[in-house]
């Protein structure tokens, strides 16, 4: 009874490995099927640039010319100006985190600085300027700048 049932187990195996063989008609089918689609693709060819054309890359600036802007009242820590448009690159929970942002662009030559709003969060601010297209300016400069890793999303922040 055992050897009669091993016998079927072996013999089932068996067929289930030979019918498994691939269908080479439907192989051959998606073969050409892949090298018409790739046939038909437009080339690219290296043209030789002509006068006036543009031979360099050049980065294109994601976000738009309006800034979000928020007012809210805020206490400068350490050393700092507040003007009456303020670009804000960060917010922390920690002032030691905040402090690093501040620090990098310091080094970077912005005059940057830390303030806490009421709620305790620490903005860090690169830059502060009298007029709107001065705060403006300089934010879109930052967004061409530095990755979107460093700074998400820089706002103003109107006093």
């Amino acid at each position: 009874m055992k050897r009669t049932i091993v016998f079927t187990a072996i013999a089932i195996a068996i067929l289930n490995i030979v019918s498994c063989k691939p269908n080479q008609a439907l192989t051959r089918e998606a073969y050409q099927k892949a090298m018409e689609a790739a046939a038909n693709k437009p080339t690219i060819t290296a043209d030789t640039p002509t006068d006036g054309a543009i031979t360099e890359i050049q980065p294109m600036a994601t976000q738009t010319t309006i800034a979000r802007e928020r007012s809210e009242s805020v206490k400068v820590i350490g050393n700092g100006i507040l003007g009456r448009y303020n670009v804000v690159i960060g917010t922390y929970k920690q002032l030691t985190n905040a402090n690093s942002m501040r620090d990098r662009f310091i080094a970077d030559g912005y005059a940057a600085f830390v303030v806490q709003n009421a709620k305790g969060a620490y903005r860090v601010i690169a830059c502060s300027f009298d007029t709107r297209e001065e705060a403006e300016a300089a934010r879109l400069e930052l967004t061409k700048h530095y990755p979107s890793t460093l700074i998400k999303d820089p706002w103003l922040l109107v006093q």
